[in-house]
């Protein structure tokens, strides 16, 4: 067993070097977004406490791995998540690893942040940086403290969890112990959407799409699990929906690139 040293304000060294490597790779993957280690530092704290205070091997990966208390419904203000279904047994969705993500949320921001071609949420360095495309994928400007607490509410819908979050995250980034943060009753809320979690679609006026959102959304468009290298935006976008027009050349596959079309 590997349990890390602290580093400040208690950060184990694995977890801040994780935590900083996502900042690295979403910096050139998204340069628009300007996530920042010590807002996934404030995360990691609330959701996992850095993994059990560092208690992960070399590679960033839970000694023990992490899960969160089954979502039956009988845990104030979350849903019920069932996972699977057989005859009258059911089972119930679990928060996974360190960063605590429910398992459709993270089939659809799983990242490799070790650079070893595997996903695991039972990673700090894959799981931190899944939480960054998570947090990056709404389109908002983490630069902006404004923006920062309105990226995590929509998420979490729970002030006090922003709150602590954003609290801890100033902590790391001016070495100064938060005070007077509001408590957090119960285990915190995990990372994940009602959208990613109910692929057969939400509400009245289905069906919606595989993912269960409208297909004008644009959240819908964006690729379930991408596993490749980051390019530089010169080369090509995050989000190639969103660059300008051009008329198609070829047919060229490109490399680790899939396309899947959904009809209406």
């Amino acid at each position: 067993m590997i349990v890390n040293a602290p580093g400040a304000l208690g950060v184990p060294v694995i977890a801040l070097s994780a935590y900083r490597n996502a900042e690295q790779k979403m910096a050139i993957a998204a340069p628009g977004c300007g996530v920042s280690w010590n807002l996934l530092a404030g995360i990691g704290r609330i959701e996992s406490g850095h993994a059990g205070n560092g208690a992960v091997d070399a590679r960033g990966t839970a000694i023990h791995p992490i899960y969160g208390p089954a979502l039956d419904g009988t845990l104030p203000g979350n849903e019920v998540i069932t996972s699977s279904s057989v005859g009258n047994r059911v089972t119930y969705a679990r928060a996974m690893g360190p960063m605590q993500f429910l398992p459709g949320t993270w089939a659809r921001y799983a990242s490799d942040g070790k650079g070893d071609g595997l996903a695991d949420p039972q990673n700090l360095f894959d799981s931190a940086l899944a939480a960054a495309r998570y947090l990056c994928s709404g389109g908002l400007n983490l630069r902006d403290p404004t923006q920062v607490m309105a990226a995590i509410l929509r998420y979490n819908n729970s002030m006090s969890y922003a709150q602590n979050v954003v609290g801890w995250a100033a902590a790391y980034a001016t070495g100064v112990v938060p005070v007077d943060l509001p408590a957090i009753t119960g285990p915190p809320p995990p990372l994940g959407d009602a959208h990613d979690e109910h692929p057969e679609g939400l509400g009245p006026g289905l069906p919606m799409n595989v993912i269960g959102l409208p297909f004008d959304d644009p959240l819908s468009r964006i690729p379930l699990i991408d596993l490749g290298q980051p390019q530089l935006p010169s080369q090509q976008p995050m989000f190639p929906w969103m660059a300008p027009a051009t008329p198609p050349q070829s047919q060229t596959q490109l490399p680790g690139c899939t396309l899947i079309c959904i009809g209406p």
